[in-house]
């Protein structure tokens, strides 16, 4: 393990870090290609076994052994972190069925990879690793931890646009989403659970309902008023909990660098 005492050290190690792992996940293909593994779902699962096990190796780099699942925020209560997730995302399973119908192609298999798997692999990522080493390790404020995983969460879905139009949307879309994780990360005391959850069952929804804007990440009409009213619940669910145990939010710097 390394022991870097300033914080400017901290910082450019973070960065490194976090280009090195964008490195991995944007390679890891080429490891499950050698392998020559031929189901769509191990080949996925592979894949991002490569991600988080390089996320991993670059945390204990710099975090005792013993602290790493702490750090990343994996040592979290996760029927507390999944409950919380699920209660804020309830919306969009009440309000779909309204306005779309069923997709009829859903599958365990398609489950594991479009909702399940991205679901966990993007918040260790963006929130647990590339956040939590600016924020956590850092010790940067608020505002410049979330911009470089937002930056990088908005880009990597910028595919689903068919058009620059709607791949800006997409970004901006994903790009908000990031902010919003980080915030509930923090807020729910580094739980990484809760935005898995979250990310998990939002997922989960565009994959189960078919209807407008389902099919990408910026959504529909019907589909972005209900994503925005699961946000203010878990936004008034936050705050609540934060006042029934006498505390505040954003109890942390937010532009301090």
């Amino acid at each position: 393990m390394i022991s870097l005492s300033s914080k400017t050290a901290k910082i450019i190690y973070s960065i490194i870090a976090s280009v090195l792992l964008v490195l991995v996940w944007n390679n890891a293909w080429k490891v499950t290609a050698l392998l020559d593994i031929q189901s769509s779902l191990l080949n996925k699962l592979g894949r991002d076994l490569i991600v988080i096990l390089a996320g991993l190796l670059l945390t204990a780099i710099i975090i005792k052994p013993k602290e790493i699942f702490a750090f990343l925020g994996l040592n979290g209560n996760i029927a507390k972190g999944l409950g919380i997730a699920f209660l804020c995302v309830l919306p969009l399973y009440i309000i779909f069925p309204f306005f779309g119908s069923f997709n009829t192609d859903t599958t365990l298999s398609l489950i594991l990879r479009k909702s399940i798997l991205p679901g966990f692999k993007e918040e260790f990522v963006f929130r647990a690793f590339m956040f939590g080493m600016l924020f956590r390790y850092a010790k940067t404020g608020f505002f410049w931890a979330v911009i470089l995983p937002a930056l990088y969460f908005g880009s990597v879905h910028l595919y689903q646009g068919h058009d620059a139009i709607s791949a800006l949307a997409a970004f901006g879309i994903t790009f908000l989403g990031a902010i919003y994780f980080s915030w509930m990360y923090v807020e729910w005391n580094f739980n990484l659970w809760v935005p898995v959850g979250l990310h998990i069952l939002m997922n989960g929804a565009w994959v189960i309902f078919t209807m407008e804007g389902t099919e990408v990440a910026a959504g529909g009409l019907i589909s972005n008023i209900v994503r925005v009213i699961s946000i203010l619940l878990a936004i008034t669910l936050t705050i609540w909990y934060k006042r029934h145990n006498a505390t505040r939010i954003f109890k942390y710097p937010i532009w301090q660098f």
